[in-house]
């Protein structure tokens, strides 16, 4: 058996906020984002399909400038920031 362990990489990260809609969109230019309304959730399209978020979430882009999302409570158990 082979013991492994998840290698740590420094990421680049926002929080989606109702008013920062731009400044995401600079975050990932290279991916489309559409901005949802009231019962419409936001989403964006990633090399794994659309993954729709909120208000309050993450974006996380990763070493090649792809972003995903992340929740709000998972990215604040699993993510610090680096000093």
């Amino acid at each position: 058996m082979i013991k492994k362990y998840v290698k740590t990489t420094p990421i680049e990260a926002i929080q989606i906020t109702e008013g920062n809609h731009e400044e995401l969109e600079e975050f990932a230019p290279k991916q489309r984002i559409t901005f949802g309304y009231e019962l419409i959730m936001h989403s964006i399209d990633t090399l794994e399909g659309k993954m729709c978020f909120s208000d309050g979430d993450y974006l996380i882009k990763n070493q090649t400038g792809e972003c995903y999302v992340c929740k709000k409570e998972i990215f604040e158990k699993t993510y610090r920031e680096v000093e």
